[in-house]
């Protein structure tokens, strides 16, 4: 065993061509010998007609190399080859290679440039390796990398979907309001109250899907005031009375995702009271049973509804909306109701998204 691992350490190849030539005739990848100052092949593995079609007797120089590489690369490659070469550079390049029926294989050529004292190229030694499969799998992942990303920009739609219908539609149903409730024509200046108003909304729900742009309020207060404003001045026009009750202070704060989502479900919720409920009384409440559980509840004492049947005759968009919304945040929504009385619960474990 000895004797043999020392021979194969000092074979010479001059002296033992035909076990180094079966060696490199016995891998995949296939080698080859360019003499630079000729051009022409002085070698070629024969495992090239397998993988192409093509007889090593018909590779004679480099222009039949650069003939059987693809157009759209042919240029590129030879070029760069030829560069790297003159310069004594070792190089890989990958193209598609032609075969003898017309077809293409990814192949990938690495090449040593042998060089004389004077640093001039004189030959070239390399190895050509089918990598076909390589470039397959680099389509597929690249073709799902887009797919994500198409999936995330559709996700974006859907969500910029649901707040304009949570935020700004909940402006355009308090202008509808205004408008049915009033006696006579509208003055500029409350047509100009309702555009700004429309305007704004529109700013937050832009600025609200840049999740670097979202600060959440350092208190309930805080977060609740600009909401309690709007919906009470819209309730005070509709002789509705509004109660909002809440923590001065987080025991644990939501995150940014979190406080947007709850945010879109108190809009809507108070949305549609105002369009469909009829209520004399509405009250809101907010508190923290626990440090990682916030829970949100919205009761009206209006008309009611069936919400198996809202739900099943696929009628209750802004419904599906604010669950959608909860559950992308790691909450829970259930809706109760009855004739007098309906009840909003939202259950939210916060930092869970």
């Amino acid at each position: 065993m000895t004797d043999t691992h020392q021979r194969l350490r000092t074979l010479d190849p001059d002296q033992d061509n035909r076990l180094y030539q079966t060696l490199l005739e016995s891998t995949l990848a296939i080698p080859f010998r360019i003499d630079w100052a000729t051009k022409k092949y002085t070698y070629i593995g024969p495992q090239i007609e397998a993988l192409l079609g093509w007889t090593p007797e018909s590779w004679a120089t480099v222009d039949d190399w650069a003939a059987r590489i693809h157009p759209d690369e042919r240029e590129q490659t030879v070029s760069r080859c030829v560069q790297l070469c003159l310069a004594g550079v070792d190089h890989d390049a990958d193209y598609r290679a032609q075969t003898k029926d017309n077809g293409f294989v990814w192949v990938r050529e690495v090449v040593h440039v042998m060089c004389d004292e004077q640093g001039q190229p004189t030959a070239l030694i390399g190895f050509t390796f089918d990598i076909t499969e390589q470039k397959k799998s680099e389509q597929l992942r690249a073709e799902l990398e887009e797919q994500k990303l198409h999936n995330a920009r559709l996700q974006e739609r859907l969500s910029l979907t649901h707040d304009l219908h949570d935020g700004l539609g909940g402006s355009l149903v308090h202008m509808i309001a205004t408008v049915e409730q009033g006696n006579g024509p509208l003055a500029r200046p409350q047509v100009l109250s309702m555009l700004k108003l429309i305007r704004s909304d529109l700013r937050q729900t832009i600025d609200s899907n840049s999740s670097e742009q979202i600060r959440v309020p350092g208190s309930q207060r805080e977060w609740l005031a600009p909401l309690r404003y709007r919906f009470n001045n819209l309730f005070d026009d509709l002789d509705v009375n509004c109660d909002w009750e809440f923590e001065e202070q987080w025991r644990t704060p939501p995150n940014a995702l979190q406080y947007l989502a709850m945010t879109r479900l108190i809009e809507e919720a108070m949305t549609n009271i105002i369009k469909h409920s009829q209520a004399r009384n509405v009250r809101l409440s907010f508190e923290q049973p626990e440090a990682d559980e916030l829970v949100l509840q919205i009761q009206d004492d209006g008309v009611g509804f069936n919400v198996s049947a809202v739900d099943a005759s696929g009628l209750g968009i802004g419904m599906r909306s604010m669950s959608v919304r909860m559950a992308r945040v790691g909450g829970v929504l259930s809706i109760e109701s009855a004739p007098g009385r309906t009840m909003l619960t939202a259950r939210l474990a916060l930092g869970a998204a």
